[in-house]
């Protein structure tokens, strides 16, 4: 029964329909019953190739920074400037932040400061008209997981979070890393319970925080429908062109990982290979970070439905992170929401990662990837030349991997791990 389970406001700076971690948001709550959960997001961080074309949930999206705003009118603003020319002015500011270090730092504060404020004035009107139980916070950089605590704090209803990645000790403009350190500590002391996606990830908050906090910590691993992935597949036979796939955005944990990829791919001449990006940064970006692409790479856009198609269609399936990055704690405790529909996608993958990485040694424990743990571009060109000569050994993979995903990737059973945390006197 519906009114068995609390009613649970959901605090996140990004929501579905999106790529990544929201997309995942996405596959634990589908089934989730409509009128026990309310979506407290952001109406201008929701991308529009995502909101026109992508997967949004049934439950109700409530905008903390346009509150009058509905989903439906989201799906119906046409381009970047009718989105720029309906936003306040903070959130012009926001647009222009993410494409200025300089301007991000010097106005961080007011971003920051500002969403919170809005979400903390949302989500005590939220909680009192829609009777809420819980509050569940959603890892970003800074806005819901602290706005989560201070709604606590004023309204004294319980709250939980939500990791999709480490909060102290991640790569956030300023003033985001500073306001972690200081209330990381707090947020876990006084949460309810943590939601990770992986061993690492509660190893390494036990290693942080002592062996007490590992009862609070429940892990539900990256999760995605198999079903979409499972009718598009064909038996494993690459024939040239050979191709490579990444799939997902791009940011700072991977963009050397790739650009050693695109180097590679570059050097290889007894191969026909070419390599495939579907990701939705701009291109600006991706020019200023030097991907382009060239005879050999093509760089393309998809809405997230389009993937199983996508992604069955490759001979390899790139998964990467990157080494130096100015935040090795979450390089290392990372499992990319990527990795759950490529266990599932029918075809051999690559990780190129740093030995230290939690999913380097995910990957070995359970054979399902050929792995170039060396940040070494001639050791990634025999990686992919392994695989491709390979097949028997790329067939195993993937076996293993079809594995790995039904044992702990699979949302038909990770949402219902998911709605069992909360029935109601359910004991934590």
């Amino acid at each position: 029964m519906d009114e068995n389970l609390k009613k649970i406001l959901i605090i996140s700076s990004y929501a579905p329909p999106a790529i990544g971690g929201p997309q995942n948001l996405y596959n634990l709550l589908r089934d989730f019953p409509i009128n026990r959960y309310f979506i407290l997001t952001s109406f201008y961080n929701i991308d529009n190739l995502s909101a026109q074309k992508g997967t949004w949930l049934d439950g109700e999206y409530i905008f903390y920074d346009n509150p009058r705003a509905t989903r439906e009118d989201r799906i119906k603003a046409q381009g970047e400037k009718m989105i720029t020319e309906k936003s306040s002015l903070l959130n012009k500011l926001k647009h222009l932040a993410r494409r200025s270090r300089v301007v991000r730092n010097i106005i961080g504060i007011p971003i920051i400061t500002t969403q919170i404020f809005w979400i903390i004035k949302q989500g005590k009107k939220s909680i009192k008209e829609k009777q809420i139980d819980v509050l569940l916070g959603f890892s970003d950089y800074g806005p819901a997981m602290l706005g989560t605590y201070f709604l606590h704090k004023m309204t004294k209803v319980p709250f939980r979070l939500f990791l999709f990645d480490i909060y102290k000790g991640n790569f956030f403009p300023f003033p985001g890393g500073i306001l972690s350190k200081i209330l990381e500590p707090k947020l876990f002391k006084q949460a309810e319970q943590v939601i990770v996606t992986n061993q690492g990830t509660k190893d390494f908050y036990i290693n942080r925080y002592g062996g007490n906090i590992g009862e609070k910590i429940k892990i539900i691993h990256n999760a995605a429908f198999p079903e979409p992935y499972l009718s598009s597949q064909s038996e494993y036979s690459p024939t040239p062109p050979f191709s490579i796939l990444f799939t997902g955005r791009i940011y700072w944990p991977q963009i050397n990982a790739i650009k050693n990829l695109i180097q590679a791919v570059e050097e290889i001449n007894d191969l026909d290979l070419k390599l495939d990006i579907y990701c939705p940064n701009p291109r600006d970006y991706l020019d200023r970070i030097g991907i382009k692409e060239s005879d050999k790479i093509k760089i393309s856009v998809a809405p997230p439905q389009d993937m199983p198609k996508i992604q069955s269609q490759a001979d390899i399936l790139f998964l990467p992170l990157s080494w130096g990055t100015k935040s090795n704690d979450i390089i290392n405790t990372a499992t990319p929401g990527k990795l759950t529909d490529y266990l599932v996608a029918g075809k051999p993958m690559l990780i190129h990662a740093p030995a230290t990485a939690y999913l380097v040694k995910y990957a070995k424990e359970n054979n399902f990837a050929m792995i170039v743990d060396k940040n070494d571009v001639e050791g990634l060109k025999k990686g992919i030349k392994t695989l491709i000569e390979n097949p028997d050994l790329a067939r195993q993979l993937i076996q293993n991997a079809k594995k790995t995903f039904f044992a702990n990737h699979d949302a038909n059973k990770n949402a219902e791990l998911f709605r069992a945390l909360f029935v109601k006197n359910q004991l934590l």
